[in-house]
Parts: structure tokens; sequence; C-alpha cells
């Protein structure tokens, strides 16, 4: 029989075991390497280290991550094989860089013509879209990765170029840097596409190797000087109407680190996310008047051209769906989504007025 004495004993002890414990827990500290696919002074950049920031200070300075640009460690296209090697723990990026390895990445990259930024951070939080990426990458991919959503942006720059661009005819015959999906539409309008990480654009752009291209939006446009080489600058952007980039994590490294880390970093991405979509807003308005300031002519792609670049993007995106049950699950879920966020922005929101100086 045990005593009371004993059993009191026994509970101090096991207090004494749960406080000393938590106390360790808490006193590790970890330092992460963080690789990226954005050039050193690129927008995207300043806001991956505006995360990495965020984290270290919500843990008082017990995680920290290094943040590395494109190049530094690995080049753009190798962040995500980086992670799931171990090589680094965590990468941040744009997913349709691949592609080539599985087809469903893009869905989570971009869809041309479909979900814009406030639409994006919906799904993704609140329609199931971070479950799929997490499927993706793990159950249809077979890698050693989580992610998080930590980057929604506003419309791209449609194109910056040399010579006009309203209609689909405007662009054939043209060498135009892009990527991902909108790299095989074009391709099959007749463009010769160039799909080169964000760094080499400009010199591409300089020295004739492109004729025309798009990175990203007014913002990190104007970051990389785009405007210098070119004479023209083309919206909307078609192609991206939002730009979603996400961290990705190595699961390995992720299961080595105490709850509060992991909710610290989870939280920091969202708010990453919230705040990317905000700045880049206010940035880019003040972008295009700096591009007028600076004597860019401003071109706009005719209507009747968007809708022939939708139908031919939506009828692309319904053949890669077509060829794997996964796709097509995310397809459907996104048209789902989008079909009813369209209902419920005609429905709850007011007209908006005619544009300034519009009879």
């Amino acid at each position: 029989m045990v005593s009371g004495k004993s059993r009191s004993w026994s509970r101090v002890a096991a207090i004494v075991v749960a406080v000393a414990f938590i106390s360790t827990a808490l006193a590790q500290e970890f330092r992460w390497t963080m690789v990226t696919g954005w050039p050193a002074a690129h927008a995207y950049q300043l806001m991956v280290k505006e995360f990495a920031e965020s984290v270290e200070r919500a843990s008082g300075g017990r995680m920290v991550i290094d943040v590395h640009p494109a190049g530094a460690i690995v080049g753009a296209f190798e962040v995500l094989d980086a992670v799931d090697a171990g090589v680094a723990e965590m990468g941040h990026g744009w997913l349709g860089w691949w592609m080539g390895k599985h087809p469903a990445t893009n869905f989570f990259a971009s869809v041309p013509a479909h979900l814009e930024a406030p639409m994006y951070m919906a799904w993704f939080y609140d329609g199931g879209g971070i479950e799929l990426l997490n499927r993706l990458l793990q159950d249809e991919m077979g890698l050693n990765v989580l992610a998080r959503p930590a980057g929604v942006y506003s419309a791209e720059t449609f194109a910056w170029s040399n010579r006009p661009l309203r209609t689909i005819e405007d662009f054939v015959g043209l060498r135009f840097r892009t990527v991902g999906w909108w790299a095989d539409i074009l391709r099959g309008a007749g463009v010769a596409v160039v799909s080169i990480p964000g760094g080499e654009v400009f010199p591409a752009l300089e020295r004739g190797v492109i004729d025309a291209g798009e990175f990203t939006t007014p913002w990190g446009d104007r970051l990389l000087a785009f405007y210098e080489v070119t004479r023209y600058f083309t919206g909307p952007g078609i192609h991206q109407p939002t730009t979603a980039q996400v961290v990705l994590i190595n699961r390995t490294a992720w299961e080595r680190l105490p709850p509060d880390l992991q909710a610290i970093i989870e939280i920091a991405a969202e708010a990453n996310t919230i705040r990317s979509w905000s700045r880049d807003m206010v940035m880019s308005m003040e972008a295009i008047d700096y591009f007028a300031e600076q004597g860019m002519t401003v071109v706009k792609i005719d209507e009747e051209a968007q809708h022939a670049l939708r139908e031919l993007a939506w009828a692309h995106i319904d053949r890669v769906a077509a060829e794997n049950a996964f796709s097509a699950e995310v397809w459907a879920s996104m048209q789902e989504f989008y079909a009813r966020f369209l209902e419920f922005d005609r429905l709850m929101l007011p007209v908006r007025p005619p544009p300034q100086g519009a009879e």
C-alpha cells in the first residue's frame, strides 16, 4: 500500500520532471538556413527577410533564420530539391518553377485569368488549399517537405517590351521571357518563349537576348529597373492576377522544433502573406506613377484579346487537369471557389465608379 506521503512525493517528482522538460525545450536555440528563388535586391526577397526577422523577434532570439538569395547557395530553380535533401532547412519560392515534377504545382503558384489575391488567400486558409498543397508535396511528389503560404501578391506586369502589345498577333515572332503554364500557353500561340530566372531578365532585355518579358509586380519590376531597357509597360496581369508564394520546410527539421516555435513560424508566414499583399498593392501603385515619370508608355491589352487569352489559358488547364486525378481535384476545388467568390462579390460589393475622365 502506497502512503499519502509517497503519492505526494510522486506528484512533486512528476511536476519537477515536467518543468525541467519544458525549461529545456524553451532553452533550445535553432539556427536554420533558408534559400530563396529571388534576387538579393528584389521586393520578394525583402519580404522574406521580414518573415525571418518576425520569427526571430517572436521567439526571443531562439529561432534564427539566415536568408540567402538565389545563387548564393543554390540556384532559383534548385530551391525545392535543396529543402527536400536537407541542404537547407527552409526555402521560399514560386511552385510553378517545378511544373516538370508535377503539373499541379502551378495551381498553388498562379492561375491565368483566375484567382485574384484576396481569393487566393481565402482559398488557401479556409477553402482547403493548404491541405491540398501539402498532399501535393508529400503524397503526390513524395518529398520530405511541408509548406505554408508565405506571400500573396497582386497582379503582375503583363509585359515589358520595346513595341506595344495589345493583341495576340502582336506577340507572334517575339522572344518572350515567362515561365509556368503561361510559357506553354504562349508557345501554343506561336510565341518563342524563353524561361530564365528573374535575375537574368534585365541583362537579357538589355542585350536583346529577349524582345520582351515579364517577371513580377510593378513594385518588384521597378527595383529591377526594367524601365531602363524597355519603352512599353503593359497591363493587366492576365497571366498572373496573383503571385502566390510558399515557404518550404524540411519535415525532418520541422519535427525537431518544439511546438511553440512551429506555431511562431506558421503565424509569421500567415502575417507575411497578408502584409505582402498590402505592401505590394501600395508600392505597385507608386511604381506605375514612377514609370510614367520616366517616360514609359503604358499599354493595355485589348478586352477582346483578354477574353481570347482566358479561353486559351483555361482550355490548357482543362487538358492538364485531365491528365491525373489530383490535378482534376485541385482544379475543381478552385473553379468552385472562384465561381462562388464572383457570385458573392457581385451581390455584396457596390458598383465601382467609372475611370477618371470617362464620359
